[in-house]
């Protein structure tokens, strides 16, 4: 009997979650207000940072991002896609940024624009299927031409669904040739690659004489319920884990020894229960740096704790992240910087430069994350606005600028069996050694 009720649970699990989730959106507000909340969510220009939370309250935005993620999972069982780390990766991706800037009404061109490119190259989606699931990140440019450029309604509809189809489709070809920038460094290569578009089409839409305003207002009025949500979530990965395996703790130094350099799929290398207490203990790191710092919870926030929960089976663990969430840290101490919502944004998302920690050492993360947080702000003026994943396209530069020195001065830690977590310098028999290879 135990056995049928935890297969039930297993198969329908999806099923029982989304329900439960809805019923609860439900009860905190009429279904008429909440739609007509939707609504406003739908229509708002989408730009960074719009958050939801604010233009459309937490029924809404939770409306809005169970939605997004449950036709995202319909059309990954389309496609019979099996959910793997990578996959899960994107999955929260998708639903941290449904807190501030994707819905379904302006993510649809981006996945029609991929499905074409497949079909014209007559490649399988399962091939791109994560450019495919990213490609939501820049789906600000549709709202924008539609509601936020100032074009009549007929206008801005056949502007916006014509440029997300376009960005669509040129972005598979685009995003393979951008992991070479970086050399995978970059846990964010979707958002670096996004970027550089997302720069060219803001420097054509100024010179059109078109006003890209970037909204500012938040709402941190949920912070303490979001707060205990990731809390619970957190404690729940970790017990988890052990229901799995008692002796996951014995196990999960393992997770240690990879860099997390692009491509790192944890559940594969180290198990499901390894990755559960991952994502539990990096989960309360994220909280850990929220409560110290004295940062308010808002949509854009909630969206990068949601990022970071998803790329802990997919790069990131808390000996790779934290010297970069420490090396941002310190930028903001050390500098005129304060702490304002980008710089915030930045000491969380920084973690997309993990790999650099873990393949060079602690003093190498540093480093990578004092400079990225120096950076975020020009990137975030270069592009505009229309790339959500702007500390993605920030983090492609410093991972560009730094691995190449790294690589000449450092040993890296997926070469070598004995390595210096803080420093490990190349000496001279190593240099010979890669002369002669």
């Amino acid at each position: 009997m135990t056995q049928q009720i935890l297969y039930k649970l297993r198969r329908y699990y999806l099923v029982l979650f989304f329900t439960i989730v809805f019923i609860f959106i439900l009860l905190l507000e009429p279904l008429p207000i909440m739609i007509s909340k939707y609504r406003h969510i739908l229509t708002s220009s989408s730009i960074l940072l719009s958050d939801y939370l604010f233009i459309g309250g937490l029924a809404a935005t939770l409306f809005n991002v169970a939605l997004t993620i449950l036709v995202n999972i319909v059309l990954l069982k389309w496609m019979k896609i099996q959910i793997n780390g990578p996959i899960f990766a994107c999955l929260l991706t998708i639903a941290g940024f449904a807190f501030f800037g994707k819905n379904l009404y302006n993510a649809l061109p981006l996945y029609l624009g991929v499905f074409l490119y497949c079909k014209v190259t007559k490649s399988s989606c399962k091939d791109h299927i994560f450019v495919f699931l990213l490609s939501s990140g820049i789906s600000p440019v549709t709202s924008f031409l539609i509601f936020g450029a100032g074009f009549s309604l007929p206008l801005g509809i056949t502007l916006g669904v014509i440029s997300g189809v376009i960005i669509g489709f040129i972005l598979p070809a685009f995003n393979s040739f951008s992991m070479k920038f970086h050399q995978g460094y970059n846990l964010y290569n979707t958002g670096f690659s996004m970027g550089v578009i997302s720069m060219i089409l803001t420097g054509i839409l100024t010179s059109f004489g078109v006003t890209i305003s970037r909204p500012s207002e938040l709402n941190n009025e949920y912070h303490k319920l979001l707060f205990i949500f990731v809390l619970v979530i957190s404690i729940l990965a970790i017990i988890v884990s052990f229901v799995e395996n008692r002796h996951v703790i014995k196990k999960y130094p393992n997770i240690f020894k990879s860099s997390g350099r692009l491509i790192s799929d944890f559940p594969t290398q180290f198990g499901q229960d390894v990755s559960l207490l991952n994502i539990g203990f990096m989960g309360l790191i994220s909280l850990g740096v929220i409560y110290f710092s004295g940062i308010q919870i808002n949509g854009p926030v909630m969206g990068a704790i949601l990022t970071i929960l998803g790329f802990s089976v997919f790069g990131k663990h808390p000996l790779n992240s934290l010297p970069v969430i420490i090396g941002a840290i310190l930028a903001i101490e050390l500098t005129p910087l304060t702490w304002t919502i980008g710089s915030t944004l930045s000491v969380l998302f920084v973690t997309g430069l993990a790999p650099l920690a873990g393949q060079f050492g602690i003093l190498a993360g540093l480093l990578a994350g004092f400079i990225h947080v120096l950076i975020t702000p020009l990137a975030l003026n270069f592009q505009g606005g229309f790339d959500l994943y702007n500390n993605g396209f920030a983090a492609g530069f410093v991972a560009a600028l730094l691995a190449p020195i790294y690589s000449v001065l450092l040993k890296s830690r997926d070469n070598e069996v004995k390595w210096n977590r803080f420093l490990p310098l190349k000496t001279n028999k190593d240099r010979v050694h890669a002369n002669d290879s």
